[in-house]
């Protein structure tokens, strides 16, 4: 019953929502409600046995409703509807359209929600392709001035992802030697043809690598953050994005393991390159939006390389990584945001001074400095614990792509020095103070945020408690690795001795 509720809830918001009057606060509650009491149903399995429920849909074709909560999806799925709640929260009391803004903010967390609990490769699917829709015509209605180009950006590259999985998905179910079947369990176990496991395990990884993204399939995203509006950029950076490591891990490890281990030297230099590309261009930038967004993608390469390690501990810190990383970016957008609207500006050149306690933004800029630490890896905060478990468990494995990611990692703390240094200090400009004060309505989210970015760096098990038993199942290697390929070169990466 509470899986079915965790995509029913969404899904009766969404539809609702349109009924109701053009009343903002009437709106706000509806949504509000619908999101709190699907976080707190998602709070209630964490750390359960995992569960799942199955119904026959479309049995001649291989679509049946099969859904499932683990160790790797359950804390995803609480994370998708604090994202959501927070969203809610982080939108403006004036928000023109608050129906179609609210309804398809629903309607992209359904997606979520049901990409992440699927146990069916076409239900997968289908939710995967859902979360384009209403995604895109956030960033095409709310977006900045350059909404237009951001959104058929933004919309191309979805198309590409969800067509290359199609063709993934679509291979899988039909060449599996054991019999024609979509189902996870019998996706793990196949059997296919010879050679053609290569193209399969393309299409997946292009798939994948186009959401999350990495360098060079991620044109789209420096483009589509920057023109976003901040909920909506929180939504992008904060939920979005994890549809792409969580399907590298279900379907590219999971399904195709031999495929992961053959290729993984090149998938972990891609994943050093996507840090150190992030890294460097987020120093050169002067809109602080765009900065956060390729500091966002760094970040992805440092992750990119922690999966081709497949390591226990290192699928731990994907897992972590994921959870932090929606919570710092969201943080992050949310506040930029909210620098904008007092300011009028998120140009780093006409911004000086913000940390003034008398005429400034002290509050903001404060919570600011914290995510910017965050982001940093500095011990205590959230973004500490799964940086330093996948820097252990990559070292060994990939030692020239680990120490890569080590100094784009150095270079966060530069651009974020950077930042705050410019923003927050200096003289003020007299012709644009004083600003307006954030009033708490405001201020909820961004505390709300800061709050679990604390306690996830002062209590790691919120991080990496609930995935071990599932992450552990999915590694492909063992510690050291070069014994292992020592002693069974041939062998599958799941029967490799640990």
């Amino acid at each position: 019953m509470a899986l079915l509720l965790l995509l029913l809830l969404p899904a009766l918001g969404a539809v609702l929502l349109p009924l109701l009057p053009e009343h903002q606060a009437l709106l706000r509650r509806v949504s509000l409600a619908t999101v709190l009491l699907q976080f707190l149903i998602g709070l209630t399995r964490l750390g359960q046995d995992p569960s799942a429920l199955q119904q026959v849909w479309l049995p001649r074709i291989g679509l049946s409703f099969d859904l499932g909560l683990d160790g790797l999806s359950a804390p995803l799925v609480v994370l998708i509807a604090l994202i959501v709640l927070v969203t809610v929260l982080a939108t403006p009391a004036d928000q023109a359209r608050p129906r179609l803004f609210l309804s398809l903010l629903l309607a992209t967390d359904l997606g979520l929600t049901g990409a992440v609990l699927a146990r069916n490769a076409l239900l997968f699917l289908l939710a995967y392709e859902l979360v384009l829709i209403p995604t895109t015509l956030l960033l095409a209605i709310w977006g900045g001035p350059r909404r237009t180009q951001a959104a058929i950006q933004y919309v191309m590259y979805g198309a590409v992802s969800g067509l290359a999985l199609l063709g993934g998905v679509l291979a899988l179910g039909w060449l599996n030697g054991d019999g024609f079947s979509f189902a996870f369990t019998d996706l793990a176990s196949m059997q296919l043809p010879s050679g053609s496991s290569h193209w399969i395990f393309a299409l997946l990884v292009l798939s994948f690598g186009l959401k999350l993204p990495v360098v060079p399939l991620h044109g789209w995203q420096p483009l589509a953050y920057g023109q976003a509006s901040s909920p909506v950029a929180m939504l992008l950076s904060g939920g979005v994005s994890i549809l792409g490591g969580y399907g590298l891990l279900r379907f590219a490890i999971g399904f195709l393991p031999d495929e992961w281990i053959l290729w993984s030297p090149w998938i972990a230099g891609v994943g050093a390159l996507t840090a150190a590309y992030g890294a460097l261009n987020a120093i050169v930038q002067s809109d602080i939006r765009r900065l956060v967004a390729y500091g966002s993608l760094g970040h992805m390469g440092l992750l990119v390389v922690a999966l081709a390690s497949a390591t226990p501990l290192s699928l731990q810190g994907v897992v972590a990584q994921l959870l932090a990383h929606g919570l710092i970016s969201a943080l992050l957008f949310h506040l930029v945001g909210l620098i904008e609207s007092k300011t009028g500006s998120i140009q780093i050149p006409e911004l000086a001074g913000l940390l003034n306690p008398y005429r400034g933004l002290p509050f903001t800029l404060g919570l600011f400095l914290l995510a910017l630490m965050a982001s940093a890896g500095i011990p205590g905060l959230a973004g500490f614990v799964p940086e330093f478990l996948m820097f252990e468990a990559s070292w060994t494995p990939f030692p020239v792509p680990t120490l890569l990611c080590l100094i784009a990692s150095g270079f966060t703390a530069v651009y974020a020095v950077r930042l705050f240094n410019r923003v927050g200090f200096g003289r003020l400009d007299n012709d644009r103070v004083d600003y307006p004060s954030t009033v708490w309505s405001e201020r909820f989210p961004a505390v709300l945020l800061a709050a679990l970015v604390v306690v996830g760096g002062l209590w790691p098990g919120l991080l990496v408690g609930w995935s071990e038993s599932t992450t552990t199942a999915l590694a492909l290697r063992r510690e050291p690795f070069a014994a292992l390929v020592a002693i069974a070169p041939s062998a599958s990466p799941r029967q490799l001795p640990s």
